[in-house]
């Protein structure tokens, strides 16, 4: 699980939930849909990532990846969306969030496994799809995070989508080659079982819902998957959903 041993002095006092996150990060989307199924208090600590507010020293000291979201429960640091939710569904198990079988629950890993995979792809679509209209990486922010970030690949993301060059296009076009391959994945295990998670909604939901939502926001057309389509419905209509995303507001 993505334990962090944070040596910024403010995490020992953060007694509670806190969750560092940025409204459109489908990361920090799948984090806060964990929470409101759980139903506990948490704090936001909302990072503006277009304004680089995650590219500073302070916060790289409480997640050294430099990216959202992160959790803080007690001044214990949890970093990774998909290992943030377990941690949630562990230290808060009503209502549990996860198959009582143990194979059936090893299933429901492998998805989201599957999910943690996929991240690169559905950053790459959103990007391209979705954010290139208004989110724009010019020489200074590119000069910001050479000089300020830990990460060198993000740094050379950064690079690829600000240039959109060739390079950034060898990136689209494996996402492009990735989604449909996946897709079809999902909508094959859908044949088995009503929900990702299996025979009850769980964290494969949580996990996966926000990049068919993302897929849905970018217009990319998923009706070649019936079954998603009609799970992704199911798992949007939720009102832990609504309260984490469609109406989320920081």
């Amino acid at each position: 699980m993505g334990l962090y041993e944070s040596d910024h002095p403010d995490v020992p006092q953060m007694k509670g939930l806190h969750l560092f996150h940025f409204v459109m990060s489908n990361c920090s989307q799948r984090v806060r849909i964990a929470l409101e199924e759980k139903g506990v208090p948490w704090t936001s600590h909302h990072l503006n990532l277009p304004a680089n507010e995650h590219v500073t020293e302070d916060y790289q000291r409480i997640n050294p990846k430099g990216v959202v979201p992160t959790l803080v429960h007690d001044g214990q640091v949890v970093i990774e969306s998909n290992d943030i939710i377990a941690y949630l569904d562990e230290r808060f198990p009503d209502p549990p969030l996860h198959p009582e079988s143990a194979e059936a629950r090893e299933v429901m890993e492998q998805r989201i496994a599957e999910a943690s995979a996929f991240q690169s792809t559905i950053k790459v679509l959103s990007h391209e799809l979705l954010f290139r209209p208004f989110r724009k990486f010019g020489p200074d922010d590119i000069a910001l995070f050479e000089e300020n970030h830990r990460d060198p690949a993000l740094i050379e993301w950064v690079r690829d989508y600000a240039e959109a060059g060739p390079a950034w296009q060898a990136r689209v076009d494996r996402a492009q080659a990735d989604l449909g391959v996946v897709l079809g994945r999902l909508e094959e295990a859908l044949g088995d079982t009503p929900w990702l998670s299996g025979a009850e909604y769980g964290l494969a939901d949580i996990s996966w819902i926000v990049n068919l939502n993302r897929l849905a926001q970018a217009k990319v057309d998923l009706s070649a998957w019936p079954r998603l389509v009609d799970w992704s419905a199911r798992a949007m209509a939720r009102p832990a959903f609504a309260r984490a995303v469609t109406s989320y507001t920081p």
